[in-house]
């Protein structure tokens, strides 16, 4: 049994939990997952991402987060999701703190972050946690919001 409702570093043993999850989560948010195409990374998530964390209720992923290198002063937030039936708990917030004091402790000057408009809640957590909006910094076809935290 896994902690419960506390990140913690993702193993390729929660490769099977995580897909599961993403496949609930992500049409949520009006997304589909493509686990075999432009979600492929999800499947090699040790050389996808620097860290990356998943957290559980029991056994069951209820929410994740990632950090991605960017070069050696910045990084980027990814793939931070949570179940929207726990939503409003401060996992999102929980989830989020624990990849800026990785890249804090990391060293990295600035954390980056793309999202779609249409994540409202995604994107009042990221501006009450000192993210503020910038300039498109990436080729992302499908995002419209990019934010950057100072650490």
């Amino acid at each position: 049994m896994k902690p419960q409702f506390i990140p913690v570093i993702y193993k390729s043993e929660y490769e099977p939990q995580l897909i599961e999850f993403l496949d609930e989560c992500l049409p949520e948010s009006g997304r589909a997952l493509d686990i075999n195409g432009r979600h492929r990374f999800y499947k090699d998530i040790d050389n996808s991402f620097i860290a990356f964390w998943c957290m559980f209720d029991g056994d069951k992923v209820i929410g994740a987060v990632g950090v991605k290198d960017l070069d050696n002063n910045f990084c980027e937030l990814k793939s931070l999701y949570v179940l929207e039936r726990y939503h409003r708990n401060g996992y999102g917030r929980a989830l989020l703190n624990e990849a800026i004091k990785f890249a804090r402790d990391a060293g990295y000057n600035k954390m980056y972050l793309d999202s779609l408009s249409t994540s409202v809640k995604a994107i009042e957590l990221y501006r009450k946690n000192g993210f503020v909006d910038v300039e498109k910094y990436n080729q992302s076809e499908r995002s419209d919001v990019f934010m950057v935290l100072v650490l």
